[in-house]
């Protein structure tokens, strides 16, 4: 292109981009939004960090149960408070029972219970949200008013009853109690999501196309209203892990000789002045479980935020 240049003077009036500056501009890579979450989330060293601590916990509470059978279960009175060895890496209880095995079974029963349980909260949850936040109306307010009243009943309280009530013990009853109290967050984040995107232009144009409701909630509303449900959904794992270790301990959830973190807890208490270690081990395992949630779930906000910069 022509630039205007004073020789007389020596000032240049103007300059054009050379060619190749619009080839560099050309080749500049276009990142989706998952690319873009993606870099995000790995500048989060932190959540980096609490998603690896959470792979390498369920790795063990997948394998270790696996490889070892029933051998959690398994006392052995000549074995009794045993210091750690190749085949008892943690040591044995006062029963003779390998800590280590029985840990990880322990952690394997607290995250069935903690992602089993988001999974029906996030159904259940999306599920009522969207219909209210899409719905509007007298629809909108009934859902809520359900809403309202789960939300009006002391949440521990009301699962420790559904608990005692149903069968303590059971795994699975100890999972639908704490959903049945914990899909309220959802549908409210949904809802609120819905309500916001119903009036958007995409959703606007894909009803005027002539596309059935079903079609705008599934395809256009629901994927945009996800991202804060998958922050949330995280964290809740991390509060369903805590509220099922709190009922084994009270004596309300996993019976023994069945194993989880929180009977686990509660049978080393009663050790705890001649064998505190036993305390510790259970205490920890449950504490890196809340913590690398806590972080993934902050990582997952900040990187599923569009608002946040990304560093070149």
């Amino acid at each position: 292109m022509t630039t205007i240049d004073s020789t007389s003077t020596g000032i240049r009036v103007g300059t054009a981009p050379a060619e190749s500056e619009f080839d560099e501009l050309d080749r500049t890579p276009v990142r989706t939004f998952w690319q873009l979450v993606r870099q995000r989330f790995l500048q989060h060293k932190l959540a980096v960090a609490g998603l690896v601590v959470m792979i390498i916990l369920i790795v063990l509470a997948i394998v270790v149960p696996l490889a070892t059978g029933d051998l959690y279960g398994k006392t052995s009175l000549t074995s009794v408070n045993q210091p750690p060895s190749l085949t008892a890496p943690l040591g044995t209880d006062d029963l003779g029972r390998n800590l280590f095995v029985r840990l990880m079974k322990g952690l394997q029963t607290s995250l069935i219970v903690g992602f089993s349980s988001v999974l029906i909260i996030v159904a259940v949850g999306v599920t009522v949200g969207a219909l209210a936040g899409f719905a509007g109306g007298a629809a909108d307010n009934v859902l809520m008013r359900i809403v309202d009243v789960v939300l009006s009943i002391p949440t521990f309280f009301l699962i420790v009853t559904l608990v005692a009530f149903f069968g303590g013990g059971d795994a699975r009853v100890i999972i639908l109690a704490i959903a049945f109290t914990g899909w309220t967050l959802a549908a409210r984040l949904v809802r609120a999501e819905f309500l916001h995107l119903r009036e958007m232009d995409f959703v606007q144009a894909a009803r005027a196309l002539g596309a059935s409701d079903r079609r705008i909630i599934l395809r256009h509303m629901l994927p945009s209203a996800m991202a804060p449900v998958v922050v949330a959904a995280t964290l809740v794992v991390a509060d369903s892990v805590v509220t099922e270790a709190t009922l084994s301990y009270l004596g309300f959830g996993i019976r023994p000789p069945e194993a989880s973190l929180g009977n686990m807890l509660n049978a080393a208490m009663d050790n705890i002045f001649r064998n505190p270690i036993l305390v510790w081990y259970p205490a920890i395992t449950l504490i890196l479980v809340v913590l690398s949630a806590s972080l993934l779930g902050d990582g997952l906000r900040d990187a599923l935020d569009p608002r946040q910069r990304i560093d070149a």
